[in-house]
């Protein structure tokens, strides 16, 4: 540069927009900033870092307190020369003419869209967009739309519907529209969005939701006399009959709809393959895979639990824990085995000790050497690094070995333990209580076995 300045970074997406997903490269720069990665900030114009209020203000700030000079070529701003003073000001008459554009932008959308004109960013599932207009998609996907709207007027729900899709590997919505993010399976959510979509029946529906500000990505619903329709603007793919019949039908079961019942272990019991939390289902008094029961079989095999067998086995456990810790011979056997181990790391810090101090007098030696010309820098600072490092890898064994010396620490475990399992006395039925102190998390394989992992331990180790 002609100042003789380095170059650190170009934050190409600070010049567009306001919303906050193209603000990634602005908030870098803050970022950058706090860190003091460079000295000068600068921008062709000050709309481009004051478009947002609250994020120009924030690096005004950061400027200030960690000396970074902020420099726009428009010259309304220039803290070398101290004129930083009208920052807030004009952050403001920005952020006023950014929120006037995307007013005027929405008018210019909604006179297109009165026109029936088509400007959402995907087409939907079904369709696709020929100058600016909505189109059957020339392929299978007007014929899912059809059976979705067919299976529920026969009583399928969203979730069954989503399961059957995925079962016969249709793509869905978001794989059709080559979204970076798009799963393989369907889900519910996707199902209810087809079936509450009018542009199914002809009819251009837009004006549907918008952004509170200018800044915000917050979305909220507009009513249904305010929205823009246009009528029979493109080719229906069911009749306005299906679709009032689907909404009246949808309006019933949601006010027939029953809430689930969240059972003991609904976050606490897990599939071992997949991961996925596990479902009650009533008509085994048990618990299948989440995914299994969303997807079926192409996403996780079968696997079933008994909630009361589940319940039974953690209350033997339990007791046999209760047991254990009140077994006096059972705990001086675990007190000998402790003080023994405690022998063998005290022996074990004292090698750290002497190796660590054997270390230290090495590298004084060194230096002396340096001082004495003896050795070059280089070969100093190759010695020291590693001394240095293997200190680092003593120093962390060390603080492990420390902590396995803390016996106190060990009966105040099983003291502890003792306490909490004599406040649930006596043992009878797994609660919701008894389940937050005692289990940490359950996962069960293939064969419904279930492998628990309790809060408690009474290991010396």
């Amino acid at each position: 540069m002609e100042k003789g300045w380095d170059l650190f970074r170009f934050y190409i997406d600070v010049e567009s927009g306001t919303k906050d997903k193209k603000q990634e490269n602005l908030r870098q720069l803050i970022e950058d900033a706090k860190q003091h990665k460079f000295d000068v900030i600068l921008s062709k114009e000050l709309s481009r870092l004051a478009r947002n209020g609250k994020l120009s203000y924030e690096i005004k700030d950061i400027a200030e307190k960690h000396n970074i000079h902020i420099i726009t070529f428009d010259n309304a701003i220039n803290s070398l020369k101290g004129n930083i003073h009208m920052f807030g000001l004009y952050a403001w008459v920005y952020e006023q003419e950014s929120q006037r554009t995307s007013e005027r932008i929405k008018a210019a959308l909604n006179t297109n869209a009165k026109r029936g004109n088509f400007h959402g960013s995907n087409a939907p599932y079904g369709y696709k967009v020929i100058d600016k207009k909505l189109v059957l998609a020339g392929d299978y996907t007007p014929e899912v739309v059809k059976s979705i709207f067919d299976l529920y007027l026969c009583g399928k729900g969203f979730d069954s519907i989503a399961r059957s899709l995925s079962k016969k590997g249709y793509p869905t919505p978001s794989q059709v529209a080559q979204k970076s993010n798009a799963g393989r399976y369907w889900h519910g959510s996707t199902i209810k969005t087809i079936l509450t979509n009018p542009h199914y029946t002809g009819d251009l529906v837009q004006g549907r939701e918008t952004t509170r500000s200018v800044t915000s990505q917050s979305r909220h619903s507009i009513p249904e006399e305010n929205q823009i329709v246009v009528k029979n603007t493109h080719q229906a793919i069911i009749s306005q009959e299906t679709f009032d019949t689907a909404h009246e039908l949808m309006r019933s079961r949601k006010k027939n709809y029953t809430k689930v019942n969240i059972h003991i272990f609904t976050n606490a019991l897990y599939c071992s393959d997949c991961g996925t939390g596990m479902w009650y289902r009533q008509n085994r008094t048990g618990y299948i895979c989440g995914s299994y029961a969303r997807h079926g079989k192409i996403a996780c095999t079968q696997r079933t639990i008994k909630e009361k067998d589940l319940k039974e086995t953690i209350l033997s456990d339990i007791k046999k824990m209760a047991q254990v810790i009140n077994d006096k011979e059972y705990l001086n056997t675990l007190a000998e085995e402790t003080l023994k181990k405690q022998k063998q790391v005290a022996q074990l810090l004292n090698n750290i000790e002497n190796e660590i101090k054997a270390s230290k007098g090495k590298k004084k030696r060194y230096l002396e050497m340096l001082a004495e010309k003896q050795i070059t820098h280089e070969e100093y600072r190759e010695v020291a690094d590693d001394k240095q490092e293997r200190k680092n890898e003593l120093n962390i064994k060390r603080s492990g070995l420390e902590a396995s010396l803390r016996h106190d620490e060990f009966l105040g475990r099983i003291e502890k333990l003792r306490n909490t399992i004599s406040s649930f006395l006596p043992l009878h039925e797994v609660t919701e209580e008894i389940l937050h102190h005692f289990v940490e998390r359950i996962e069960v394989d293939n064969h419904g076995i279930p492998m628990i992992t309790y809060r408690f331990s009474i290991s010396p180790s």
